[in-house]
C-alpha cells in the first residue's frame, strides 16, 4: 500500500484539522437547527 503525505504530518496539524472539521459540522447543524427554527415559528 502506498504512503499518504498525510500520515507523515504532525499530530498537533491532524488533531487540528480533525477539531477544525468538527467545529465546522456543528456550526453547519447548528444553522440548519437555526433556519428550521425560524421556518416553523412563521
Amino acid at each position: 500500500m502506498p504512503r499518504i503525505p498525510a500520515d507523515d504530518a504532525p499530530l498537533w496539524r491532524r488533531l487540528a484539522w480533525m477539531a477544525g472539521i468538527w467545529a465546522a459540522s456543528v456550526a453547519a447543524l447548528a444553522v440548519v437547527a437555526y433556519g428550521i427554527r425560524l421556518w416553523l415559528k412563521q
